[in-house]
């Protein structure tokens, strides 16, 4: 057997192999991340970035929205009191459970309603989640699924879409002095963000074109007659 005959054998089905499995394991992955950097004037105090917003669209109608505080220069920010995790959503919605949590001891961080309304300098959003106390109910992580009762969502993307202002999320965070933020300490700031222009997690889309035109090569290969070299006796 030659060479290219062998790896044609190991090869060819191995591919097919990939092509089959890849769909259930990778190609649902549909992710898009804001960043939220861009403070209101109470804010410019302290360096952002302030929290990170990730979109996971789990299918054309659900996606997965987690809000996560960051850790910049010498302040965490938490994420707290009314219109703490605002949202300008694509459509119309209908909000799932919300999930709060804090890594840092002490803090008891507490749900209240969802009240659409103003972000202080950013404008209005159609998702505004509300803490029910300040800043000892802040949170580290807030999560939450929203179902698009409208229509459907293409992309993660497209989960989202710019208010009047040009904004698609924004939170109201507290900047707690690190290290030693606690519940006995008080914030140095409070005040609103908003976000940087959105970074895409890309499909793995790539990966099945590549394969796939690997596949017409090998095709086209096997379809074509190398002539044999005549050897004169």
């Amino acid at each position: 057997m030659t060479f290219c005959k062998c790896l044609r054998s190991v090869f060819f089905p191995g591919l097919c192999l990939f092509l089959f499995t890849l769909p259930a394991s990778v190609a649902r992955a549909d992710i898009a991340t804001l960043t939220i950097g861009a403070p209101n004037t109470a804010m410019t105090c302290c360096t952002g970035p302030y929290a990170t917003v990730q979109i996971d669209r789990v299918d054309a109608t659900h996606a997965v929205i987690t809000f996560a505080s960051d850790t910049n220069g010498d302040f965490i920010y938490l994420i707290g009191a009314s219109g703490a995790a605002d949202l300008n959503v694509n459509g119309s919605y209908a909000l799932g459970g919300v999930t709060e949590s804090n890594s840092l001891a002490g803090f008891t961080s507490k749900f209240k309603d969802n009240k659409p309304g103003e972000a202080a300098g950013f404008g209005k959003f159609n998702l505004s989640l509300d803490n029910s106390g300040g800043f000892t109910d802040s949170a580290t992580r807030v999560s939450f699924t929203i179902t698009n009762t409208s229509g459907a969502w293409p992309s993660a993307s497209r989960v989202l879409t710019p208010n009047r202002g040009g904004f698609e999320a924004a939170v109201h965070v507290f900047a707690c002095a690190e290290p030693g933020c606690s519940t006995s300490s008080r914030a140095f700031k409070t005040g609103f963000s908003a976000n940087d222009p959105p970074t895409n997690v890309p499909e793995p889309a790539g990966a099945v074109l590549l394969a796939s035109s690997m596949i017409g090569v090998l095709m086209r290969r096997r379809s074509v007659r190398v002539p044999k070299t005549e050897i004169r006796r």
